[in-house]
């Protein structure tokens, strides 16, 4: 560690775990027993430059500790959930698409940014980070779904597709931090819409906009569901249209809404398939908002089990994330720990 870094404290009886968001950042206070007793959340000012992001961290940082009661110099370290692309042992933002500055009017995206070294000098506590997906792939290991296992992948569904992989208890980076993209895997060759990566990726079928523009297409062709009464105006169908009121309508029984999510359930079973035979997890966790669909996550499990070899599937077990909302803050309560004590 260099001379000029802040230290862990590995004698300290607390942390503090934050989730870095594009809107808001998040912090709490743990302590040894490993309870939350103190919160603070605050605006995370995306957009607005690399120092008012810290700014916002930090003002998130002492909000938990005061909401505590506790002593800043009683904090053995700082773990924080970032999204992006990450240098765990440089503590290096390399590419953040949903943070940045404008300049000129012209959006840049965060670069090879020093987070850890910008907070730490801030708030003279040591800091560590990792990719928001890893970081709650750990939540759930430690805290959550995972609790016992050794070897865990987790699936989280949302506006797009992420995740994070545990091996042996810790957390699969790769050679420069960019491991675990499962929503990148490719299942579905030269299918589904894509701006941001090749076609076929599991984002590009089982994130938010490819489910909703799945539903359009089948309600353009003209056919029943009670998905029309979203439709309200005279904008493209899409627009009206989300994942929850899909899976609203099909916990209605609407045939269409059932088959949009059968057919994401799908593609995520062939996700989980491929993760299965390649790291043999004790474990498949699926988290985020759209993986609460019913209808999706048995067509998941379905398929996964008829995809997967059958004798490394049959040792695998897909669970529902216990977490929610709290996955990255405790996983970065977890990234803490670890740094305080190692």
């Amino acid at each position: 560690m260099s001379e000029s870094r802040a230290r862990a404290k590995a004698d300290a009886p607390y942390v503090i775990g934050v989730d870095l968001g594009g809107t808001n950042v998040r912090a709490s206070v743990l302590d040894s027993t490993e309870k939350i007793i103190g919160r603070a959340e605050n605006t995370s000012d995306a957009k607005g430059g690399i120092s008012k992001t810290v700014a916002r961290i930090a003002e998130a940082v002492r909000g938990a500790a005061s909401d505590a009661k506790v002593s800043m110099d009683d904090i053995g370290a700082i773990g924080i959930a970032v999204p992006g692309h990450i240098d765990v042992p440089n503590g290096m933002i390399r590419w953040a698409p949903n943070f940045g500055d404008y300049a000129d009017g012209q959006y840049t995206p965060f670069k090879n940014v020093p987070l850890r070294e910008l907070v730490e000098k801030e708030i003279g506590i040591a800091m560590v980070m990792d990719n928001d997906a890893n970081v709650a792939a750990l939540g759930e290991f430690r805290y959550g779904a995972g609790r016992g296992t050794r070897h865990l992948v987790m699936f989280t569904l949302g506006t797009g597709v992420g995740g994070g992989i545990i091996i042996e208890g810790e957390v699969l980076r790769g050679a420069t931090g960019g491991a675990a993209e499962v929503g990148h895997i490719i299942i579905a060759d030269g299918q589904g819409g894509s701006l941001n990566g090749p076609h076929g990726r599991l984002e590009s079928l089982a994130g938010r906009d490819p489910i909703c523009e799945r539903a359009a297409l089948k309600l353009e062709s003209g056919r029943d569901s009670l998905l029309w009464r979203y439709v309200t105006g005279p904008d493209a169908l899409q627009q009206y249209l989300s994942p929850k009121a899909i899976d609203d309508a099909a916990n209605e029984g609407d045939a269409l809404a059932i088959e949009v999510f059968r057919e994401t359930g799908h593609y995520v079973g062939l996700g989980i398939a491929s993760m299965v035979n390649v790291f043999n997890p004790e474990i498949v966790v699926l988290g985020g908002k759209i993986s609460r669909s019913n209808t999706l996550f048995q067509t998941a499990v379905r398929t996964a089990r008829a995809s997967a070899v059958g004798s490394i599937m049959a040792e695998a077990k897909i669970v529902p994330a216990e977490l929610g909302d709290n996955a990255g803050i405790m996983g970065a309560a977890e990234l803490a720990w670890r740094e305080a004590k190692r």
